[in-house]
């Protein structure tokens, strides 16, 4: 078995998507196959992330053809589905200078040909583009108008831009098309498939992160006379009319002469409009409320993030540029085609991802989010307080604020699929 890791290419997405890094592993097998993993690394090669993992055999076949699509970005599984993109070209290149050395140097019989097989390779085929063509999901009205997501789709933001190269914990906001629930059970957000994702932007985890789960509790009161009258409508609704009013009658009765009293002041009350003024006047009483605090409904959380983003780069200043755009352009209603309809803005999903853990590793000592509609987007240009530029007149800091809301409530049978950390 023999091994060789190339050097780095940089593949260039313009100002969606910036500069990328990637690094190819080659791999010769003992049956005379090979096994290639393309990396994101950083500039200096320092391998990140695996992005794709090609198995050869000896006989020359594809046996394994996998894209990780929980670390490769959407631009990325898009690069390895076009044999004519950039990074598909500069993994060729990677694989065949590391071709003719490993088929000298290995022992186990792979030859050159097998090798740069192993270049080949278009990801899972499986994975679909949501937004490129093709029919609507169930339950639309309309096609969207003509450039939603333009500008926004595939990106791959981070800030700051070096925080892939660190083990640095990050919160992750992916960005998803809106799916209605057609009367239905909300799908999780966890089974989303990395095609149907529109981009993503990593940030660092900021301070003050919090959550806070309500349940609604209302206290409410039921008298005795309002208690035996709701008995007998039960009784009434369920055919037993006559029984549940000889069970009210004998309940009331054995609390006479009080019930007496009861009865008079309350009918009193009610006829001349005073209330239990009549028992509180009369006798110095008043009818037992039953108070009992009662369960109202559940509650949908809210999350709130600022973030002090100060570009330290060209580069960088593209990159926060780019994160502001994602997220004020992404909470944006869209048009229909016949610009009878708005088709409501796009979703998030939110996860901490702790980097000790994985790359694409959920921190299971913080919150787990469900979907999340964001539902304000605040700016401040001038966060030091001072205006300030650069040359290009780029803003020298920004100061972004987030509020999401999540889709639907919290229930206490979400816990179940939790099984290990805090949870929800």
């Amino acid at each position: 078995m023999a091994s060789k890791t190339s050097k780095p290419i940089v593949v260039d997405r313009g100002t969606a998507g910036g500069k990328s890094y990637y690094v190819t592993e080659v791999t010769t097998l003992a049956d005379g196959g090979v096994i290639r993993e393309t990396y994101r690394s950083d500039d200096k090669g320092n391998k990140e992330s695996r992005i794709q993992s090609v198995t050869i055999d000896g006989s020359g076949n594809i046996t394994k053809d996998e894209v990780n699509t929980s670390t490769a970005t959407i631009a990325e599984q898009r690069d390895l589905r076009n044999p004519n993109s950039q990074l598909r070209n500069g993994i060729k290149n990677q694989v065949n200078n590391a071709a003719t050395k490993l088929a000298d140097d290995n022992i186990d019989g792979t030859t050159k040909e097998t090798i740069q097989k192993a270049a080949s390779g278009s990801g899972n085929e499986a994975i679909n583009d949501a937004n490129e063509g093709g029919s609507q999901p169930s339950g639309e009205p309309s096609k969207p108008a003509p450039g939603v997501n333009e500008g926004i789709k595939g990106m791959d933001a981070r800030y700051p831009e070096d925080i892939g190269g660190t083990k640095q914990d990050v919160i992750k906001f992916d960005m998803l098309e809106y799916r209605p629930s057609n009367f239905e059970d909300r799908p999780s957000v966890d089974s989303i498939d990395a095609s149907k994702i529109i981009g993503s932007v990593f940030l660092a985890v900021p301070g003050g992160i919090q959550d806070q789960s309500i349940a609604n509790w209302n206290s409410e009161t039921m008298n005795p006379l309002q208690k035996a009258a709701a008995g007998i409508a039960g009784g009434a609704i369920d055919g037993n009319a006559d029984e549940s009013i000889n069970k009210a009658m004998g309940q009331l009765q054995t609390q006479s002469p009080e019930i007496k009293t009861a009865i008079k002041g309350y009918f009193t009350g009610q006829a001349t409009g005073i209330g239990q003024q009549a028992l509180q006047r009369g006798a110095g009483v008043v009818l037992n409320p039953n108070m009992e605090l009662l369960f109202n409904g559940p509650s949908v959380r809210q999350f709130t993030f600022n973030f002090l983003l100060a570009p330290r780069s060209e580069s960088e200043q593209k990159q926060v540029v780019n994160i502001i755009r994602f997220f004020k352009q992404g909470m944006s209603p869209i048009k229909s085609e016949a610009n009878l309809f708005l088709k409501s803005p796009n979703t998030f999903r939110l996860r901490y991802i702790h980097r000790e853990s994985g790359e694409d590793s959920e921190h299971k000592f913080l919150t787990k989010f469900k979907e999340c509609a964001l539902t304000s987007t605040g700016v401040n240009y001038t966060p030091n307080t001072n205006y300030a530029t650069f040359k290009d007149g780029g803003m020298v800091a920004y100061q972004l604020a987030l509020t999401f809301q999540e889709l639907e409530p919290v229930f206490n049978n979400d816990y179940a699929k939790v099984t290990d950390g805090i949870g929800y």
